[in-house]
């Protein structure tokens, strides 16, 4: 039985268009699953994205026809096709920012490894393969065609999940705080965009229109041949460059964000050398304080003495004040941050136990907890009211699930003079109000950035009169 052309070349433009939009899609998709959180109702979100994809390449195919009949007989499927693939580039990029929560910085960022993984596909697996190598293999084969088709974006994509995603694992964001240079980096992500679609567009035409018409006009001749090669591969070439200059962007993102962690750490060691030279003070303190007290008990009489066993008996209720979690490491750091708080006048209450705190690394746990208590007591601080001046550390386990708050008291703007009203960033995170943005403002997401290694996640609330810190976790990973 004949194959019916209408029908076969109708199911070949369907699927080219549906090859395009789904190998963007995914491409896209790849370099942004695993660096940004999911927005709520992220699968209705997905299933809206989907519908969008579904209008689009629906709308090719129906040009097309369109284009064949008596319908739109004028109508130009290569300016079409301009204006189609254009749309098509940002709509992946209206889902990355729609379906999780992602700064334009990284949005951009994962938009442009998405497209520049497809370009090169398509500029040097299926241009090669489909117009040079074996030209007539569609028409001829139809079913064979779509099969490869298939296998190739398949193949390559996911060797591009296995291989290159992981590269760019890191926000780009992180250390990048300041406004000019997000500016600076959304024009080169714009302009980078631009290219791609330009030289894409460039390639399209001369490979679909110019070479057959020369071709037709001039007869088969090598020179064509080198032209056609060249204009396919054009769009190949500049994928790859701007892919490198994306990884150069990457590095140094991550080397400014390591070195500024690392000044972090070194504020937070100079700060625990200064806690504990103050906690050995005000050990000796007491410790002078009470042989003072015991040998007032010798000469005193039953009144005084009653007196300096009270406050003898307060000193030793201080020490006898450890934590009990069932780690020791966590442990040591919750007695140390009691002793900080009490000679501070802070009230902090610590409800930790019943957890499977060995299944977290101690350093890992060090820096979660170290950084959320450091962060709540230098707020708590700024009140002079003993009644704000309260730290809450709370953590339940439900199956593999660790579930950790950290909550302080919260006035926001109808706070102290010294205080400010949080904002918060695209990603989630509050907005640091020091100066010294390039480090502080680090704790949050080293939190953020340990917890998702344990396949969990960060929320904060800033709602008066509390903060609240959520941190999960997952014991198994």
């Amino acid at each position: 039985m004949p194959i019916n052309f209408t029908t076969w070349t109708m199911t070949l433009e369907s699927f080219g268009a549906f090859r395009f939009v789904c190998s963007v899609l995914v491409a896209t998709w790849v370099f942004v699953r695993n660096v940004a959180p999911r927005r709520e109702h992220y699968i209705w979100h997905t299933l809206t994205v989907c519908l969008a994809a579904m209008i689009l390449t629906a709308s090719y195919p129906l040009a097309f026809l369109a284009n064949q009949s008596d319908i739109l007989p004028d109508l130009s499927m290569m300016d079409f096709a301009r204006g189609w693939i254009f749309a098509v580039f940002l709509l992946s990029l209206a889902a990355v920012k729609y379906c999780y929560t992602i700064s334009w910085i990284d949005a951009m960022s994962r938009w442009i490894l998405g497209l520049c993984v497809e370009r090169f596909i398509t500029a040097f697996i299926y241009n090669w393969l489909f117009l040079i190598i074996i030209p007539d293999f569609d028409a001829e084969h139809p079913v064979g065609y779509m099969l490869i088709c298939v296998f190739s974006y398949t193949l390559f994509i996911g060797l591009a999940a296995l291989l290159l995603a992981p590269i760019f694992r890191h926000s780009i964001g992180i250390g990048l705080e300041n406004g000019s240079e997000n500016r600076m980096l959304i024009m080169l992500y714009t302009a980078s965009f631009l290219a791609l679609a330009i030289i894409s567009n460039i390639s399209m035409h001369i490979s679909e229109y110019w070479i057959p018409y020369l071709r037709g006009r001039y007869g088969n001749g090598t020179g064509f041949d080198y032209i056609l090669w060249f204009s396919t591969s054009m769009a190949g070439v500049i994928a790859t460059v701007i892919f490198l200059f994306q990884y150069a962007i990457h590095r140094t993102a991550v080397l400014r964000q390591e070195t500024a962690m690392l000044n972090l750490l070194s504020e937070q060691k100079e700060r625990q050398y200064a806690a504990l030279r103050d906690n050995i003070d005000f050990i000796n303190r007491k410790t002078h304080d009470l042989k003072h007290q015991i040998a007032a008990l010798r000469l005193s009489g039953d009144d005084r003495r009653a007196s300096a066993i009270h406050e003898v008996q307060q000193a030793l209720d201080l020490y006898d004040a450890t934590a009990n979690t069932g780690s020791p490491a966590l442990d040591t750091l919750i007695t140390e941050r009691n002793f900080y708080c009490s000679r501070r006048g802070i009230r902090m209450s610590c409800m930790l136990r019943g957890c499977d705190w060995n299944a977290i690394d101690v350093v890992d746990l060090f820096t979660m907890l170290g950084n959320a208590l450091d962060n709540a007591c230098e707020y708590v601080e700024q009140f002079d009211d003993p009644d704000k001046r309260v730290v809450s550390l709370t953590a339940q386990q439900h199956g593999q699930l660790i579930v950790i708050s950290v909550d302080n008291h919260y006035e926001g703007p109808k706070g102290p003079k010294t205080m400010s009203a949080i904002s918060f960033s695209p990603d989630g995170l509050p907005i640091t109000t020091k100066t010294d943005k390039a480090s502080h403002g680090l704790g949050l997401k080293s939190i953020r950035r340990i917890a998702r290694q344990y396949g969990g996640d960060i929320q904060v609330s800033a709602v008066p009169p509390i903060f609240t810190l959520q941190i999960s976790l997952m014991t198994r990973r």
